[in-house]
């Protein structure tokens, strides 16, 4: 019998943003299993690079906690990739991110690709997490919404699909974008809409939504038997940490 392939997404906010079953059911196919594990200590949302460096000790734990429950790889549910590099030494199942991922499908289908996202001080993240990737020549800019990641939920979903599409139009005929990237996991969803809005108007590109296609490579990963390479990523080796009560449990 075949085995279920178990991918863990981590939440890297204490934030009260969560996959609904219908969004994790939708992500799930016959033989893989789907779990998002929040994390118990870090910011209610990541909107900076503080933000991103307090989530990390929290994600760590979690990731530790996720290998030794059984899960075969991890996705990191957020367009930053915080902690992307330290949770690598620390465990041996594949780690992905969002935002390295996608931009490598965007580069595979388009020349240039721009993101949308929530805030405009979330743009520099984004264009240097580019450049870190090696996706420098694609980048092709970024819009905002100017919404903070914990109000998007309380917007009318209609404004935002419409902001999105027409920052996206903006994106492809002003910054020559040939594929727009959702900038932030709260997104998740919107892309089918932006993609027809676009559609309608004779733009034919595509748009990714970063945390499906991340579980979907995440899910190829193991089938294919591959991790991340222990030369570039070295196990880590565990020391006293002080300060960090909720990682006590952790082990290398």
């Amino acid at each position: 019998m075949a085995r279920t392939i178990n991918i863990t997404i981590i939440n890297p906010i204490t934030g009260n943003i969560r996959l609904s079953k219908p969004q994790i059911d939708r992500l799930c196919r016959p033989g893989v299993s789907i779990t998002e594990a929040p994390v118990t200590a870090g910011p209610p949302s990541i909107e900076s690079r503080v933000d991103g460096a307090m989530a990390v000790p929290g994600m760590i734990a979690t990731a530790l906690q996720a290998e030794r429950d059984g899960a075969h790889a991890l996705v990191i549910g957020c367009m930053s990739d915080p902690g992307l590099d330290a949770l690598r030494e620390a465990v041996a199942i594949p780690v992905i991110g969002l935002a390295q991922t996608s931009m490598a499908t965007a580069a595979t289908l388009a020349h240039s690709f721009a993101f949308v996202t929530v805030l405009n001080r979330v743009v520099p993240i984004l264009r240097d997490n580019a450049s870190q990737c090696g996706f420098e020549r694609h980048y092709a800019g970024c819009r905002a919404l100017d919404i903070p990641v914990l109000e998007i939920h309380s917007r009318a979903p209609e404004e935002v699909q419409d902001r999105l599409g027409r920052l996206s139009l903006e994106l492809v005929e002003q910054a020559g974008a040939g594929a727009i990237i959702l900038g932030c996991g709260a997104l998740l969803g919107c892309a089918d809409d932006i993609q027809e809005y676009l559609a309608a108007r004779g733009v034919l590109v595509p748009v990714i939504d970063p945390l499906p296609t991340a579980v979907a490579f995440a899910v190829t990963l193991v089938e294919q038997g591959l991790s991340h390479s222990r030369i570039s990523y070295p196990q880590f080796q565990m020391k006293p940490y002080t300060g960090y009560g909720f990682v006590g449990g952790m082990h290398g």
